[in-house]
């Protein structure tokens, strides 16, 4: 398994090997094992950029994935950036911390690179709620 982290984010000092074990736990909790991926951590300028420049919204959001797994590599899932940044501010609004919140952030972009959805509202409960049995699943896995 290839799981690839680039770190382009000064908002918070991050373990990148306790990142990649969280993903790790994630794609193992999903049952992906053995697959691979390349996450980008990025702050809120970065994240802005790759949705102006690949969905032409000059906007900020929380996760961007691009699923790439096809025939010639099944086993490459795809290309995720998780904006460190949006998780800081997020979690005062929702209670969790920052830490908790990129958790959950991963989580989301690992569903987006299996190819759940969350523009649809029926698609979008179903999502949430495999995210957050993923979620609560890894949470209290042990180290």
């Amino acid at each position: 398994m290839a799981i690839e982290i680039i770190n382009r984010q000064t908002t918070k000092r991050l373990d990148v090997r306790a990142v990649r074990k969280q993903i790790e736990k994630i794609f193992s909790t999903l049952g992906i094992s053995g697959r691979s991926a390349c996450f980008l951590l990025c702050d809120r300028r970065g994240i802005i950029k790759l949705n102006k420049k690949y969905f032409n919204r000059g906007v900020y959001t929380d996760v961007i994935s691009f699923p790439l797994a096809d025939k010639v590599n099944p086993d490459y899932l795809g290309d995720a950036a998780v904006s460190v940044e949006e998780a800081v501010k997020a979690c005062r609004q929702y209670g969790n911390s920052w830490q908790d919140e990129l958790l959950l952030y991963l989580v989301h972009a690992v569903l987006h690179l299996l190819g759940y959805d969350d523009i649809v509202p029926a698609k979008r409960r179903r999502m949430e709620k495999k995210q957050q049995e993923v979620f609560d699943c890894v949470k209290t896995r042990k180290r």
